[in-house]
């Protein structure tokens, strides 16, 4: 997929690697124009190995907007469907009080991230 730029110059790129066992890592930016990228670049993790916990480090995250925060929620229900849990690390504080706001921080899981 190639990367959109937005009004301010932005580029919405998103990328997701890990090494070895270790927890998967996001870099880039979780937003609107990045969502389908980021399901897409997600689903193999899903059925790689046979952790039922999948770690992921979120602390490369260079923005991320109420469409990343729902790429979360998205990203947990596939977890689930596979079986599988997810633990979120490195959110960024103002993503924390964003998912506050919205009243989903119990379901990402908020508490120590940082």
């Amino acid at each position: 997929m190639p990367n959109k730029t937005d009004q301010t110059g932005h580029h919405d790129a998103i990328a997701l690697s890990r090494d070895g066992a270790g927890p998967i890592r996001v870099r880039g930016a979780m937003t609107f124009s990045s969502v389908t990228a980021g399901i897409q670049a997600f689903e193999p993790y899903c059925t790689e190995g046979n952790n039922p916990e999948l770690q992921m480090d979120l602390s490369q995250v260079a923005r991320m907007d109420s469409a990343g925060l729902a790429l979360l929620l998205h990203w947990k229900r596939m977890a689930h469907s596979a079986g599988r849990t997810i633990r979120f690390k490195g959110l960024p504080q103002q993503t924390q009080n964003l998912a506050a706001v919205f009243a989903v921080d119990a379901l990402i899981g908020t508490e120590n991230t940082n």
